[in-house]
């Protein structure tokens, strides 16, 4: 039977073949940079948009803590150690040697700058005396602002005496030779306290994500009136009904009646997409060069001596595989030969060198998974501290720093593989406790471990990962869900199984996020359910085909995360010690 032939070419040809393939997949790469591009700009706003978000936030706190700082002040008048209303009053009972009070209500408040900024500027206005100071240091060094602002914020002040508490509480625009301030004042018996800031100055930081000829950022209130607007010529006073555009961002602050709006500007877009461009193109070039520079290379030191040596191989027999060399000039034959051999010995070895660490690296990626699906939110529960004593509520206080406690011990003692499901399902009872401190009524939580099980083990997380899931989406309904855990015994084939089964009556998984649990999918797209997503990759990690995980909704309305893992006991298992 004869061999069948086949179309053979040179390894000349075969390069050229070669050199085509990677045009071709330099066209493709071209290609796909312009799609990357489309990708950059999006990425581009995306960037912009968190920092924006950040420049809010921290706008929001300031806005906030001014408003905690005015009202409590103000709120002091009956407490005899109030450094403020103590010297209000040496200014009430006198009209000459006010000079002291005064000084000791600016050095009260010249931290301010610090905390605040320099462009938010207090004043007290004493209604019965008619009479102004400022309290915060100006820009130009002194005590003071220009003379027709301070006449603007007595005016204000006459304009809100009259109003009603929950009115005064707002922060108000005070428009003055042509320039916008906003204003906060709080006030009682003729006494009042205020803050006011230019408009400018709010928007300054925002004005460099808007940089170029088109961008701009304006302050709007309520009714879309543009307050205050920054373009690349300055202060501007353009229509409201401007369209913003598609690369605009606007951001509503939620302590004061407005909203941040911004427009990027196409030159800014350009600026940061050509260098984007000429990355891509300056790489594509090197490439080209750097292939052209290798084939040159491959033909000088590869391909010349490889046809050399085909020729001599061609007085070989075509059955014949052993190569008997009889040759001096080909002695290097017979070193691969024993070079060969000596590196299937070698590749055995190194086959077990590369399991051992192929083990390692999937434990380290074990540890990165359990890290990622730890929570992260215990400055909110500082934060929560911090408030309930700034309002004496030390009740409150001690409990969240109690229930806080347990819960970081939990994640910061767990060093074990497995832990007592008991010690994860306190820890998730910590967890909850934690929300329902917050968000008193929100949600109830039932959770039941079977006497048979207690001395189970469970892969830690793994079941407040669920129950996280579930409370988040809990606090966004307005109805009262109820979020349940039990955890009971069961067999499988003769083998005794752990059934943990996690639940709420919240609205369920939407359809897409429950298909794609129920077919194995990545959900965790666009940072998405990165939780969900890292808890189900360890679980089948670690449990392989012996565990299952089943997701569902209830006909009744609500999730269903129903979990079967193997029975085992925590005898060779440290017990956790979380008290």
């Amino acid at each position: 039977m004869s061999r069948p032939k086949y179309k053979r070419s040179s390894i000349s040809q075969k390069m050229k073949q070669l050199f085509v393939g990677i045009l071709l997949i330099l066209i493709v790469y071209m290609i796909g940079n312009i799609f990357l591009i489309g990708k950059i700009r999006e990425q581009t706003l995306k960037d912009m948009d968190k920092m924006s978000t950040l420049y809010t936030n921290e706008l929001d706190s300031r806005f906030l803590r001014i408003s905690r700082k005015l009202f409590s002040t103000i709120m002091e008048k009956h407490q005899a150690d109030s450094v403020f209303w103590t010297n209000v009053r040496m200014i009430l009972k006198s009209d000459e040697n006010i000079g002291y009070p005064v000084g000791k209500l600016r050095d009260m408040y010249l931290p301010n700058i610090w905390e605040y900024g320099q462009e938010y500027q207090m004043f007290l206005y004493l209604g019965s005396k008619d009479e102004y100071w400022h309290l915060s240091l100006s820009s130009q060094g002194a005590y003071s602002a220009p003379r027709e602002v301070e006449i603007a914020m007595i005016n204000q002040v006459k304009e809100i005496q009259n109003s009603s508490y929950s009115v005064k509480k707002k922060w108000n625009i005070v428009n003055c030779n042509g320039e916008n301030y906003i204003c906060k004042i709080a006030q009682t018996d003729g006494v009042s306290l205020g803050c006011f800031v230019n408009v400018k100055s709010i928007l300054e930081p925002f004005s460099e994500l808007t940089e170029g000829e088109n961008g701009y950022v304006r302050l709007v209130d309520a009714n879309d009136k543009i307050v205050g607007m920054i373009t690349s010529a300055g202060i501007s006073e353009r229509s409201s009904s401007e369209n913003m555009g598609d690369y605009s961002i606007c951001k509503t602050l939620s302590q004061a009646p407005f909203a941040i709006q911004m427009k990027i500007s196409t030159e800014q877009m350009m600026k940061v997409m050509m260098g984007s461009v000429t990355i891509l193109g300056l790489i594509a070039c090197i490439s080209i060069g750097g292939i052209a520079l290798i084939f040159v290379k491959m033909k000088r030191s590869i391909i010349a001596p490889v046809q050399a040596f085909t020729r001599k191989l061609e007085n070989y027999g075509e059955e014949d595989y052993t190569f008997a060399i009889t040759e001096n000039n080909l002695l290097e034959l017979e070193q691969i030969d024993d070079k060969f051999k000596h590196m299937i010995h070698q590749i055995r070895k190194l086959k077990i060198t590369i399991y051992e660490q192929e083990l390692e690296k999937q434990k380290i990626e074990m540890e990165y998974l359990k890290l990622q699906v730890r929570p992260h939110f215990y400055l909110n529960c500082l934060n929560f501290i911090f408030s309930m004593i700034d309002f004496k509520k030390y009740d409150c206080a001690k409990q969240m720093t109690s229930v806080t406690a347990d819960y970081l011990s939990y994640i910061f003692r767990n060093v074990h593989d497995l832990v007592p499901i008991t010690a994860e399902t306190s820890h998730c009872e910590d967890y909850l406790k934690i929300l329902l401190l917050r968000y008193p009524d929100q949600f109830e939580y039932y959770i039941e471990v079977q006497k048979e099980v207690e001395d189970a083990v469970v892969l830690p997380f793994l079941i407040q990962n669920f129950v996280e899931n579930a409370s988040k989406h809990a606090l966004t309904l307005a109805k009262k869900v109820l979020i349940s855990i039990t955890v009971y015994p069961e067999e499988h084939n003769g083998e005794k199984y752990v059934n943990i089964y996690v639940s709420d009556t919240g609205m369920g998984f939407p359809d897409d996020v429950l298909c794609k649990l129920q077919n194995n999918e990545n959900i965790s797209e666009d940072g998405k359910h990165v939780g969900l997503d890292n808890c189900r990759k360890r679980f089948y990690y670690y449990y392989k085909e012996s565990g299952k995980i089943n997701f569902e909704n209830s006909p009744l309305g609500g999730a269903i995360v129903d979990i079967h893992i193997p029975y085992e006991t925590g005898e060779k298992y440290e017990t956790v010690n979380r008290r």
